[in-house]
């Protein structure tokens, strides 16, 4: 299997390394957020002025147990190590709307292009959402941080499918005008936001990580109907990509969970490896968005 997809890989390069030029500029931007960000952990949490700034919150301490990392309850930030990785989705909503800003800019972009920009800035949003509920709960670990976290897992893991539900409209209603298709994009996010919301809050507590599950197990059945559906389709690469990035985050979750390999003090958690290749997922996805040229070829 694994032989497999390496050939497959070899083979389509630039599936790696997709077409997007990154300038020097927003190179430099991204390393100085993280930059700032690492010293910022580093500094709020050698600052004896905060010493206990959570300890009015309440905690769970069965879900610190899920964690190899060791926890410095008295710190601001309790995990460190899976606090900073959670910078991959701050890092990749920012290269969304850096090249959603250029191809507004770009008046020879393609119209189709121009029409998906309203998905992939909306989907840069989520991403950023993702990153300030990665933080606020691996620094504070409380119980509502707890379910902030997995409010960004269900908005996360949705949106893929919300986007592949409204290319199946627009494929069974090729006639649609502008108008009609506004229309569409507003009333399908509307429900995507109402179940999202009501995840969020009516999750019965030890059962977000089923729903969660069901929720990726979802997007895996709509992309995979999209590669039955037109496998030879240059764009669905990047589609394989993001599920395949999937899969290596749920192997990585696993372990962290049952603590193979684990080494509390260490730099490398298997948890901050799930963050890394949930952003590079989502990375891909928009890819695979932005690469999109005629949504009627998909499921046709």
């Amino acid at each position: 299997m694994i032989k497999k997809i390496i050939k497959y890989y070899s083979k389509k390069k630039h599936i790696m390394c997709p077409d997007i030029y990154i300038g020097k500029g927003t190179v430099a931007l991204l390393f100085f957020i993280t930059l700032l960000f690492a010293l910022a952990i580093w500094w709020l949490n050698h600052d004896l002025s905060l010493v206990d700034f959570w300890k009015d919150l309440p905690v769970d301490h069965k879900i610190i147990e899920l964690f190899c990392e060791k926890t410095e309850m008295k710190k601001v930030v309790r995990q460190p190590v899976n606090t900073f990785s959670g910078i991959i989705y701050l890092i990749v909503a920012i290269i969304i709307l850096k090249e959603s800003q250029k191809e507004l800019k770009n008046s020879s972009a393609e119209k189709q292009n121009k029409e998906n920009l309203i998905h992939k800035i909306f989907f840069a949003f989520i991403l950023l959402y993702v990153f300030l509920a990665c933080t606020f709960y691996h620094s504070s670990l409380t119980n509502f941080a707890f379910k902030i976290d997995f409010s960004a897992v269900y908005f996360f893991s949705l949106f893929p499918i919300t986007y592949l539900s409204y290319l199946w409209l627009l494929t069974n209603n090729p006639k649609l005008s502008d108008i009609s298709k506004k229309s569409v994009i507003i009333a399908i996010y509307s429900v995507y936001l109402i179940v999202c919301l009501l995840l969020s809050f009516s999750v019965p507590k030890g059962k977000e990580h089923i729903v969660s599950f069901v929720c990726i197990l979802m997007f895996f059945a709509f992309a995979i109907t999209i590669l039955l559906k037109n496998p030879k389709k240059e764009n669905v690469n990047y589609l394989v990509s993001s599920i395949i990035c999937t899969i290596v985050a749920l192997v990585w979750l696993k372990l962290d969970k049952h603590t193979f390999m684990c080494n509390p003090n260490s730099y490398f958690q298997p948890h901050s490896l799930w963050n890394l290749f949930i952003g590079l997922s989502g990375f891909y996805f928009y890819v695979f968005m932005r690469n999109e040229d005629n949504p009627k070829k998909y499921l046709t």
